[in-house]
C-alpha cells in the first residue's frame, strides 16, 4: 500500500519529536520539514532524511505530492498557517493545540476549512489516545460508575521548566490556553457534555516574571456541565517533584481514576529514611506513546478517508472554553459559556 506523504511545519521541542514519530509509522513517509530556524531544518534533514527541508512553509503548502501537513509551530501562527494551507488546497491538516488564540481566529479557521473542503482536520489533543483514559471512557460509557457526578483534573508542570515558562508565555496564550485546554478536552470527552458555567481564581505564586506578561503560574477552576456533572480543575507550573497529571470521575456507583502517583517506573525504593518513588520529569515522558498514536491515527484517517476522533469542532470548543475560563480567572467570577 502507498505510504502517506507528510510534511511538518515547526521543528521546536514538540515538532522535532513529531517528525521523529512520523518516521516510525509504517504507512507514513516524512517527506518535508520546515522551520524558520535554518539550523533546525539542517539538523532534521541530516538526522531524519526527509525528501527536502525549507524555511518557507508555503513551499510545503504548494507541494502537491504531499498527502497531509502537520502544523507544530508556535501557537500564535496556527490561524495563519491553517488558513493558508486550506486556501492552497491542502486537504488533510493536523494542527497542534490550541487551535487559535481568539474567537475571531477560530471563526476564521472554521470558515476557511469548511469553504475550501479540507477533508481530514485533526487537532493535537493527544490525551484522547492514552490507553488508561480510553479504558476510563469505556467504563464510564458502560455504566461502571453509575451516573457521573464529579470530574476532577489535576495538571502540574515541573518547576525544572521555570526558565522556559517565562520565555514561552507571551506566545503560548498563557496558562489556561497552554495547559488547561488539554484538561477541558478530556473532561468533555469523558462525560460527553460541554461546560455551561466557569468560575476561576489564580495568580503569580512562583515566577515573578510572568506578572510582566500578564500570565499566572497557578489556578483553579470549577465548572458546571450541561448534563449536570460538576467539574474541578487544578493546575500549576511549579511542581517540585516532577510532572503530575491526575483524572478522576466519581459517580453514583463508583469511581475511575488514573495518575494518582506519577511513577517514572514500577520501582519503589525503601531504606531507613522511608519509601521513595521516582517521578516522571516532564510531559513528553508521561504521554510519549500518545504522540506517535495520534499521528498514526492522522495517517490512517488520510489513507482510509475517515474522520479523526478529535477534530475541528473539538479544537473550536476548547478555545471557546479557554476564553471564558481565562475571563473567569482574571475577574474571579462566574462566567456563563
Amino acid at each position: 500500500m502507498k505510504k502517506v506523504k507528510l510534511g511538518i511545519i515547526g521543528l521546536g521541542r514538540l515538532g522535532r519529536s513529531h517528525a521523529e514519530n512520523i518516521r516510525k509509522i509504517a504507512n507514513a513517509e516524512l517527506t518535508a520539514v520546515c522551520s524558520v530556524v535554518e539550523e533546525e531544518v539542517n539538523s532534521a534533514v541530516k538526522d531524519l532524511e526527509p525528501g527536502y527541508g525549507s524555511t518557507d512553509y508555503h513551499e510545503l503548502l504548494n507541494d502537491k505530492e504531499l498527502d497531509g501537513i502537520v502544523i507544530a509551530s508556535n501557537s500564535s501562527f496556527h490561524c495563519q498557517m491553517i488558513c493558508d494551507a486550506a486556501e492552497a488546497g491542502v486537504k488533510n491538516i493536523y494542527c497542534e493545540k490550541p487551535l487559535a488564540m481568539t474567537l475571531e481566529e477560530i471563526n476564521l479557521i472554521k470558515e476557511s476549512v469548511e469553504k475550501n473542503g479540507v477533508n481530514v482536520f485533526q487537532i493535537g489533543y493527544n490525551r484522547r489516545f492514552d490507553k488508561s483514559l480510553i479504558a476510563m471512557k469505556k467504563k464510564i460509557d458502560a455504566g461502571f460508575i453509575g451516573k457521573p457526578i464529579l470530574i476532577k483534573l489535576m495538571n502540574r508542570d515541573p518547576a525544572s521548566m521555570a526558565e522556559y515558562i517565562v520565555k514561552f508565555s507571551p506566545t503560548s496564550g498563557g496558562l489556561v490556553f497552554d495547559m488547561l485546554t488539554h484538561d477541558y478536552d478530556v473532561a468533555r470527552w469523558l462525560i460527553d457534555s460541554d461546560a455551561v458555567t466557569v468560575y476561576g481564581m489564580g495568580g503569580v505564586y512562583a515566577y515573578e516574571g510572568l506578572a510582566a506578561v500578564k500570565d499566572i503560574d497557578n489556578c483553579i477552576l470549577t465548572m458546571s456541565f450541561a448534563n449536570g456533572v460538576m467539574g474541578f480543575m487544578e493546575t500549576t507550573r511549579n511542581c517540585t517533584y516532577g510532572y503530575h497529571v491526575e483524572v478522576e470521575v466519581f459517580g453514583t456507583e463508583g469511581s475511575v481514576r488514573m495518575g494518582t502517583t506519577p511513577n517514572k517506573d514500577r520501582l519503589v525504593a525503601l531504606n531507613k529514611e522511608g519509601e521513595n518513588t521516582e517521578c516522571v520529569e516532564w510531559f513528553y515522558e508521561f504521554w510519549e506513546p500518545t504522540f506517535e498514536a495520534e499521528l498514526q491515527h492522522f495517517t490512517d484517517c488520510i489513507q482510509n478517508n475517515e474522520q479523526p476522533v478529535v477534530g475541528l469542532m473539538d479544537g473550536y470548543k476548547a478555545v471557546q472554553w479557554a476564553i471564558t475560563a481565562k475571563e473567569a480567572v482574571d475577574k474571579r467570577t462566574i462566567v456563563n459559556m
